[in-house]
Parts: structure tokens; C-alpha cells; sequence
């Protein structure tokens, strides 16, 4: 373990002091005659005391040691800057050295002209036989004077004495002396400016980057704002459903887009096996139930519907449609419309061009396919021509219909109507 020479020389002054003192006079004694010395000489300078060296394994030392530091060398008027302050004090053996923190408190210490803002004090940190103990300040200078001048952070005194083991005080107060510490204080613009102005210290590419990273952060705001918009109107939904009635889904009317899609299949199947061989009356038979519901659809008359299991086929005058959100549920629709009604319907003045225009042509095609289904006579050929032409007239229909069933539509005819009263 590390010895310090202060100690040794403290416990050895006492008796320096006894060798260099005259010996004591008995009380009451006369005091020795004083003779004169044959030759005049100089007295002879008393002899100091020895000092002690180190003994093995002990080094010389001083007991206390302090440094600071700042985290840069030179600042402006008025910014803030970081100072450290750390001191090493010895506790080894029967002598600790204490220091008096308290003075470099942060209210206590005087660094004129700079002003401690804050003061903060770290957890002391042990190494035999040194105690290290570290202050961290925030120091600043409000003066305008000083531009582009060497300032000095002033000498700064530690006060500390030396304390023995077995005693209950401490020694005289020393003096730990730590010079100053220079700082440069920066002028904000130079003497002869005139005309100052703060210009922009980011580059082309700076400004660049962070354009970039702006237009991603609205991109990705957007999004953000997109999801939690239809998270709200799904919220609102579900709240909604809590108050509306229930109705079983075998009741549920088919949405008139699905009927119309179920309508222009039932077609194309037939259309198709047309063409693979030939029309006949059976043929055009299944083609009269998809155009009296399409029919039906457009003039709002009601149409027959029934759910059914998926392995259930339609019968004749039936189409077979799906249903249901995935399309997974199966559903047979029939309708009863004829000719004279659809003709009847074409006299209101409140159809709209797109429904008029389908009407007329599913007329057309109803007329065309229930004479070749059960107005010819037996053995007549069938004009394949003019069914083909019918059948065509009548997909062309259904699928007017079919894009004005569709919800953007319907909302779009709404906000007309309500605002041109058509």
C-alpha cells in the first residue's frame, strides 16, 4: 500500500523541534553568564531537519491534485459551455486528505466575470489511494467587452486539510491554488461590418436531403391519415349496426348489381351455346327468364327470390345467381315481365335516357325470343340471325343497368336529382 511523505514529516516535526531548541532553565536559576568569545565568528546555522525518504513501496506524493477542462476553447457572448472540475485527494493509511467541497457548490464558487448557471456533482470514484471527486458546470459571460478577447477563468482556491486516523480534528486549513484557465471570446461579426445579415448555413444538398425526407414524412402521413379514416368509418359502422334491425339472411332482398351480373351470365351461357350449335326453341326459352328480370329491375316491379344451398339447380323460367358479401351464397330469381308493360313504361316522362334506352331494347329482344320460343309454328326454322341481334341488344341492356345499379352511380344520380330536381 502506497505511504505518503507528508505524514512522516508531520510525525517527525515534533521532535526536529526538540533538537533544535536550547536547553530549559531550572525556575527560579540564575541564568548562565554569557562570555564573550576570544575570536569574533559568524554562529554557526542550525541544522535542518532530515527528511525522511520513502520506504520501500511508498512514493512521494502531494496530497491534493486538481485540473479542469471546457468542452471547447473559445465562445460567444452568452452561450452556455460545459466546465469540469475534478480533484484528487489521498486516503491512504492513518492520514486522508478532506477538502472543503462545499465552496465549489454551484452557489458558493465565484468565476468572475463568467456567471455558473448550474453546478452538478458526480458519484466520487475510488482508486487506493486516491479519491477522485468531479464537478460539472454550465458557465457563461454576458458582457459585451470582451469580443475577440483571451479571458481568463480565475484562479480558483481549494481549502483542505490533513486528518490522522486516530483524531477527532483536522489540521490547519491549506491551499490548493488552481491557475487559470484562458478562454477566447469570439466576436459575432467582424469590426468593420456594416450591413449584417444571417445567411442560410445549409448547402444544396442539405436542403435537398431534407426535402426528401419532408415529402416521405407527409407520404407516409397521408397514409397514415388514409387508415385511420377508414378505421373511423368502419368504427361508425360498427356502432351503427347496433341499432339497425337484423333481418335473416334468408330474407335479405338480392342487391340489384348482383342480379343484373347473375342476368348478363345466364346470357352469355346461352349466347355461347348458340354459337357452339345453333338456336332452338329450348335454347331461346332460357334466355326469356334473364331478360323479364332485367326488365323487372329497371321498371321497379318485385321479383321472385329464394336462397338456396349451392348444389340446388334453377328450373325452367329460374336464374341461378350468387349472393352474399364473397359471393359464396346462392340465390333462384324469377320475374313476370311482358312486352305491353315494358311499352307502357316507356310513357313516363320521369325514366332517365340510360333506363329508356334499356328498356327499349329488352322489349325488343323479349318480343324476338318469346315468338321463337312459343309463337312459331311447329317444324318453322328459327332465325338464328335476328336472335343473335336480339341477344346481343339484350347483354347491351343488362349491362346499362348493371352500371347504374353500382353504388357510385346511384350516389352520383342521387346528388343530381336533389340539385337539378331531375
Amino acid at each position: 500500500m502506497l505511504r505518503v511523505t507528508v505524514a512522516m514529516g508531520m510525525l517527525a516535526a515534533p521532535w526536529a523541534a526538540r533538537a533544535q531548541a536550547p536547553p530549559a532553565t531550572p525556575v527560579g536559576a540564575a541564568p548562565a553568564p554569557v562570555t564573550a568569545p576570544a575570536t569574533a565568528r559568524p554562529a554557526p546555522r542550525p541544522a535542518a531537519a532530515p527528511k525522511l525518504k520513502p520506504k520501500p513501496g511508498q512514493v512521494e506524493s502531494d496530497p491534493i491534485r486538481c485540473w479542469w477542462k471546457t468542452d471547447r476553447t473559445s465562445v460567444r457572448v452568452g452561450e452556455t459551455f460545459g466546465l469540469t472540475l475534478t480533484c484528487g485527494v489521498i486516503e491512504a493509511g492513518p492520514i486522508a486528505v478532506v477538502p472543503a467541497l462545499t465552496q465549489l457548490e454551484g452557489g458558493a464558487i465565484q468565476l468572475t466575470p463568467f456567471e455558473v448557471v448550474s453546478a452538478t456533482r458526480r458519484a466520487d470514484i475510488v482508486v487506493s489511494p486516491w479519491r477522485y471527486v468531479q464537478f460539472e458546470y454550465l458557465v457563461r459571460l454576458l458582457n459585451d467587452g470582451y469580443f475577440g478577447q483571451d479571458i481568463n477563468l480565475p484562479a480558483l482556491t481549494v481549502t483542505y486539510n490533513l486528518k490522522s486516523g486516530g483524531a477527532e480534528s483536522a489540521g490547519r486549513d491549506q491551499s490548493y491554488v488552481l491557475p487559470a484557465l484562458p478562454m477566447r471570446i469570439l466576436s459575432l461579426v467582424p469590426r468593420p461590418a456594416n450591413d449584417i445579415r444571417d445567411a442560410s448555413s445549409l448547402t444544396f444538398e442539405e436542403i435537398e436531403s431534407r426535402r426528401y425526407y419532408a415529402t416521405a414524412a407527409r407520404v407516409a402521413a397521408s397514409i397514415a391519415l388514409v387508415f385511420a379514416a377508414v378505421f373511423a368509418v368502419l368504427a361508425v359502422l360498427r356502432f351503427a349496426q347496433r341499432f339497425r334491425v337484423r333481418t335473416p339472411a334468408s330474407a335479405r332482398p338480392v342487391p340489384p348489381a348482383s342480379l343484373l351480373a347473375g342476368c348478363v351470365s345466364a346470357l352469355r351461357g346461352v349466347q355461347k351455346d348458340a354459337r357452339a350449335g345453333g338456336w332452338t326453341p329450348e335454347l331461346a326459352r332460357r334466355a326469356l327468364p334473364a331478360i323479364r328480370i332485367a326488365g323487372a329491375s329497371a321498371l321497379g316491379r318485385p321479383i321472385a327470390q329464394r336462397r338456396v344451398a349451392g348444389d340446388v339447380p334453377s328450373r325452367e323460367g329460374q336464374v341461378l345467381v350468387r349472393t352474399g358479401r364473397l359471393g359464396f351464397g346462392r340465390a333462384v330469381l324469377s320475374a313476370s315481365t311482358t312486352p305491353p308493360a315494358i311499352v307502357s313504361a316507356l310513357d313516363r316522362p320521369s325514366l332517365g335516357a340510360r333506363v329508356r334506352i334499356a328498356l327499349t331494347q329488352l322489349g325488343s329482344a323479349l318480343q324476338a325470343f318469346g315468338g321463337a320460343a312459343y309463337g312459331r309454328q311447329s317444324g318453322e326454322p328459327v332465325d338464328g340471325a335476328s336472335l343473335d341481334r336480339a341477344l346481343e341488344d339484350a347483354i347491351d341492356a343488362v349491362g346499362r343497368l348493371r352500371v347504374g345499379a353500382l353504388w357510385p352511380m346511384r350516389a352520383v344520380e342521387s346528388v343530381a336529382r336533389s340539385v337539378f330536381g331531375a
